[in-house]
């Protein structure tokens, strides 16, 4: 049977919500808006107008002559009717001018009516989908234009003319963005606000998927359930029974959108206040779903910091474009972990999995990041000096520009200073160094490997940003206050095997095969004259242990951080540093080889390696190999070295209390000889 198809929707939504926070406020400069203000203007956009519709209440112009409602969402209404098409355009004119007069132009209703024969469910899905279809033409701007041009074209004047009647009160929100610090706070310009935008992901797809008219109409009312004021309210409330501190301010809440306040000292609050709305809508979707389909859409979220009394159209955009970071950046595997949320923060994007984190930058190990820095200032590490000093070095365009500059300046700030001590303040300053140098990792096959560049310089970039955000929340004034657990420190036993790897092997490894090889390879230079280079001063080999097992280590020329910072200061000079090697190491290559054969013989470690000097001047004055950066990198490979033997002994694990130089009675047997220390990998 044909019927007529009514449509309309709300178009501007966004703009207008933005200039109802702000408007009220222009005249004390303040644009802090009010919470009132909000409440009124959000149910504006939903219960109003199907009000003004007649799909609710007696009072709208279809009132008693709505056939079936098709599909009501915040913003959008679909009903059939059987009025003549004259008195529907007539109804439908008298909505447009309402909303475009007394907003002044700020909302604009966009509609559509057609006649159709709807005799199926399947006929009401088909109908939805065209009519969305419809709206989003251009053919139904410019009709709407069309028929309202005299109305549109009029000047619209701003009196103020709402009236802001809404009785419904929601004493869980704080009255204005202000008030999220208490009175003695609110006018200290050192304490900020966090933004939240939240968006979800999916949905096109989700009712693109959709082949039932009524699973289509029950799936639209659980979004509008969630995503709506109530419910913010409610999930507010909730979380203020756990922590009575905890504030917030809705700025808005309509459509897919959720944008919302909060101190920033509860930055995870506020995600997990989000997390909490996302799991709920998807706990109503499975329910929904059928046994052989599944529905559950996502969530992206940015992140954004503002003063006191900042004007909302700045905190707004930037918000706007973290979350925009958030929606067009891609994980491998992101996709199976449905459903997920991504983070963006200081446009660093942070994936996180509604039941577990699997991604190594997900936002749980961001959170575990922040109580380690916390942790590591606790014990007395200086963590914002620390930072600040990393992020200058290599934010330097000099040493940005230069790969091995860079890698060296990274490093070179990295070599741990209190771990010696066997304290708290050593194992934070580990803990941290740790979790920088994670940021530089990735998975190769079945080992991983620090890596500082790619062919869009995105690992750089992302590192930077990463200790950006880290220096951030180093500043007492974002202290986290949630309720998190502190880290406990007694997880270093359980960290010391992977310190050992991350902070120093894997170190090792690359100033071994990247700075040492592939950093300095060039077209000019042999790479069989690279390597000749490198032996003269480290060699990657292994030794039989008395067990018989195969054991690695770094065989070095034992040089000195005074003279390798002397050579360094001099120029680099081939002749005059070869001097002065030649003076600080008296090994000789008989005596050298005699020593080999003697530890190989006893199922000891290789000794420390003799200066053949004329190789290496025939080497350094041949090529261009002999620079400071070399020298650089000699002296932190040097100093890792060295640390990596005490940290052995100060640490030992399970398997290395025997092997790695501590015997069974706790006594050093390199204690004397220590320019034989080996280190293993």
């Amino acid at each position: 049977m044909a019927v007529r198809i009514v449509t309309l929707s709300i178009d501007k939504v966004q703009t207008f919500l933005f200039d109802t926070i702000s408007e009220h406020t222009q005249k004390s400069q303040m644009n802090s808006g009010t919470l009132q203000n909000i409440i009124s203007s959000s149910r504006i956009i939903s219960e109003d107008l199907f009000r003004m519709i007649g799909v609710e209440g007696n009072d709208g112009f279809f009132s008693g002559m709505v056939k079936e409602i098709l599909l009501k969402c915040s913003g959008v209404c679909i009903f059939s009717t059987d009025l003549e098409e004259r008195q529907i355009k007539e109804s439908l004119r008298k909505i447009f001018e309402f909303y475009y007069r007394e907003y002044d132009g700020k909302l604009f209703i966009k509609y559509l009516c057609f006649e159709t024969e709807v005799a199926s469910d399947t006929d009401k899905l088909q109908v939805i989908r065209k009519c969305k279809k419809r709206l989003k033409s251009k053919s139904c701007l410019n009709e709407v234009i069309r028929e309202n041009r005299q109305i549109i074209f009029e000047p619209q004047y701003s009196a103020d003319k709402r009236v802001w009647t809404d009785e419904k009160k929601y004493p869980m929100f704080e009255e204005t963005i202000n008030k999220l610090y208490s009175k003695v706070l609110t006018d200290n310009e050192r304490y900020f606000r966090i933004i939240y935008k939240a968006d979800l992901d999916g949905m096109g797809q989700l009712f693109e998927g959709i082949n039932s008219f009524e699973q289509y109409k029950r799936i639209s009312e659980i979004l509008s359930k969630y995503i709506c004021l109530d419910s913010l309210a409610a999930t507010t409330e909730a979380f203020k029974k756990t922590d009575d501190d905890f504030k917030l301010y809705p700025l808005y809440i309509a459509g897919d959108d959720i944008l919302f306040a909060v101190p920033a000292s509860y930055i995870v609050t506020g995600v997990n206040l989000c997390k909490v709305i996302l799991r709920e809508i998807n706990d109503e979707l499975e329910i929904e779903a059928d046994y052989e389909e599944k529905f559950t859409i996502s969530m992206s979220i940015g992140i954004e910091f503002t003063i006191n009394r900042e004007p909302i159209r700045y905190y707004y955009e930037r918000v706007q474009r973290q979350l925009e970071c958030a929606k067009i950046t891609d994980s491998e595997g992101l996709k199976s972990m449905q459903p997920h949320i991504r983070i963006c923060m200081n446009q660093y994007v942070f994936f996180d999995c509604i039941d577990k984190d699997a991604k190594p930058q997900s936002w749980s190990h961001f959170i575990h990041d922040l109580k380690i820095l916390k942790s590591a200032e606790s014990e007395g590490f200086k963590v914002h000096h620390f930072m600040y000093g990393l992020l200058s070095k290599i934010t330097d365009p000099a040493v940005r520009e230069h790969k091995l500059k860079y890698s060296n300046a990274v490093f070179y700030h990295l070599i741990p200073s209190y771990f010696e001590s066997k304290s708290k303040l050593g194992e934070g300053e580990l803990l941290l160094i740790d979790l920088l140098l994670k940021q530089v990792v990735e998975k190769k096959g079945r080992s991983s490997v620090i890596k500082f560049y790619d062919k869009d310089g995105r690992v750089k970039e992302k590192f930077e940003q990463y200790i950006r955000l880290l220096l951030l929340f180093s500043d007492e004034r974002f202290h986290l206050t949630d309720h998190i657990p502190d880290y406990d420190v007694s997880n270093f036993d359980i960290q010391k095997k992977n310190i050992r790897t991350n902070v120093f092997n894997r170190v090792l490894r690359y100033l071994y095969q990247e700075s040492l090889f592939n950093s300095v390879t060039s077209g000019a230079v042999d790479s069989d004259q690279i390597k000749k280079m490198r032996d003269l001063f480290v060699i990657d080999t292994k030794y039989k242990n008395q067990s018989g097992k195969d054991v690695q280590v770094y065989q070095t020329l034992r040089l000195s951080k005074s003279l390798l910072h002397q050579m360094k200061s001099l120029g680099a000079d081939p002749d005059l540093d070869a001097k002065l090697i030649q003076l600080n190491v008296l090994k000789t290559k008989e005596k050298y080889e005699v020593s080999v054969e003697t530890r190989k013989a006893g199922c000891k470690p290789p000794p420390s390696l003799y200066f053949d000097e004329k190789r290496f001047l025939d080497i350094a004055k041949s090529t261009n190999l002999w620079k400071e950066d070399y020298i650089d990198t000699l002296l932190i490979f040097n100093a890792l070295n060295d640390q990596l033997i005490k940290y052995k002994i100060l640490y030992p694990t399970t398997k290395n209390k025997k092997d790695g130089g501590v015997t069974k009675h706790g006594k050093n047997r390199y204690k004397n000889n220590d320019k034989n220390k080996p280190v293993y990998r």
